[in-house]
């Protein structure tokens, strides 16, 4: 217990530097433009799949469901 309160002080207290210093700012906007990207990668790849299925592609398949990437 004592290893976590120590750990989290100093976390706490470098992240507090490097946000005073604004070096959180580059990485906050990286990981915003990033999963903007993989939104948009997202919302394509749900489009071509609606247009690309067919009555045959779903007859195709085992459970006579199409099988769609998994979204995470």
């Amino acid at each position: 217990m004592i290893r976590t309160l120590i750990f989290g002080a100093i976390a706490g207290y470098v992240g507090k530097k490097l946000y005073d210093e604004g070096k959180l700012t580059e990485f906050r906007d990286d990981l915003v433009a990033r999963y903007n990207q993989a939104k948009a990668d997202l919302e394509d790849r749900k489009h071509e799949g609606a247009s690309t299925t067919s009555p045959a592609a779903v007859a195709a398949t085992p459970s006579g469901t199409p099988a769609a990437p998994l979204a995470s």
